[in-house]
């Protein structure tokens, strides 16, 4: 073979350079995954032919293998020059996508020029990993620029969503909702069987919403494309194990979380947390009626206020109303945190049976063992309230 019919064959010809008067065409490579797919075709031809000569192999080698990777080296791969455009474009990393997927994703998804470009450079640098996620980036970036831009964390697409310590079931679904793309629709058909996500309260009791207390409040980072019954299972699992670490048994978990609801709903202060906790555990052994607010506001959806009406301490159709029905309520009335939990099992050591928030601004709160200490302190709170310039805490 001589030196004009090798070049030929790499260029695709079966003539030599000299003889053809068309200026030589190379079309641009359409299919991103194949990896210099010209390149290979001719490298896999030149195997061919050296295997025809079979003892002269070697030889054949030895003469035009450094212009066959010369060739190769040749060929451009389609890449983007710098940071991309203002362009944002979602990539998405899935669980147990290796490099190649995602140097495909990329290059569909026009983020970078071609698949080569980023596959290439992942083949030089084997350390480089991708973390599964939903991420930020540009049209038109260089291959390393979006590799870069892949493990950057700031560029990866979180909703933070914060549920706080008290709020019930129907707002922390409404947070969810205003703050991520689950549709409130999907939550609400979420949470309306506890069964699903192995919550099951005693089954004679009609609760205002089944999933009610089991929810842990804490923040949660949710993907992109989350399903609400995911996230409910997510916060539900949150809230078990910490019932499991704490030492409560299934058996006693409904019971806790009613009461720890309370107590996160009462309690200002932290240290007040675990007083209140006493103050229901004296209540109940004395067979008193519990006569807290925050049961009737709970039923009457009227969150936000300290004071009830006559009509509504008395509705007996109410079955959380700790006025009208003594004993604890049917369930839990809200979302109860970590000192909740370990204050109903850790409650203080006291006489109490009354308290009462004396200055809703700072939250502070009278502790008293028999009913003429608990007036008195009632009357400290109205005359707190009669003050025009805290009026607005007392509506």
């Amino acid at each position: 073979m001589s030196d004009d019919e090798f070049e030929a064959l790499l260029r695709g010809s079966s003539q030599p350079d000299d003889e053809p008067d068309q200026p030589e065409q190379r079309p641009r490579r359409d299919r991103r995954e194949s990896g210099r797919s010209a390149g290979a075709l001719i490298l896999i031809i030149v195997l061919v032919v050296i295997a025809g000569i079979a003892g002269s192999g070697w030889w054949a080698w030895g003469q035009y293998g450094d212009r066959v990777l010369a060739y190769l080296g040749e060929e451009e791969i389609p890449d983007y020059a710098g940071e991309g455009s203002s362009d944002e474009v979602l990539i998405v990393v899935e669980q147990g996508d290796i490099g190649e997927d995602v140097a495909r994703k990329l290059a569909d998804q026009g983020v970078t020029a071609s698949f080569e470009s980023v596959y290439q450079l992942l083949l030089e640098d084997t350390s480089v990993t991708f973390q599964p996620g939903t991420y930020r980036l540009r049209s038109e970036m260089s291959g390393s620029a979006a590799i870069d831009a892949l493990q950057d964390s700031d560029n990866r697409l979180l909703y933070r969503i914060t549920i706080p310590e008290g709020r019930s079931v129907t707002q922390a679904i409404e947070t969810i909702a205003e703050n991520s793309d689950i549709p409130l629709a999907d939550l609400e058909a979420a949470i309306a069987d506890p069964s699903v996500y192995g919550v099951t309260p005693p089954a004679e009791n009609t609760y205002l919403q089944p999933l009610e207390g089991y929810l842990f409040p804490a923040t949660y980072e949710v993907e992109p494309g989350t399903s609400a019954s995911a996230l409910i299972q997510e916060m539900v699992d949150e809230m078990l194990t910490r019932l499991d670490d704490r030492g409560v048994s299934a058996e006693q978990r409904h019971e806790v979380l009613t009461k720890a609801a309370l107590v996160q709903r009462e309690a200002k202060e932290p240290e007040d947390f675990f007083k209140v906790a006493a103050v229901i555990d004296n209540r109940l052994e004395d067979g008193m009626a519990l006569q807290f607010d925050s049961t009737v506001t709970y039923w009457e959806n009227t969150f936000g206020t300290v004071w009830t009406s006559d009509e509504a301490r008395e509705n007996a159709d109410n079955p959380y109303n700790t006025y009208y029905y003594t004993g604890l309520p049917v369930g839990p009335i809200g979302l109860p945190g970590d000192i909740a939990l370990d204050a109903v099992l850790e409650p203080a050591e006291g006489d109490w049976k009354y308290f009462v928030t004396v200055n809703l601004q700072s939250g502070e709160t009278k502790f008293s063992n028999t009913l003429a200490e608990h007036d008195g302190a009632v009357a400290l709170l109205r005359e707190w309230c009669d003050n025009i310039d805290n009026a607005v805490y007392c509506e």
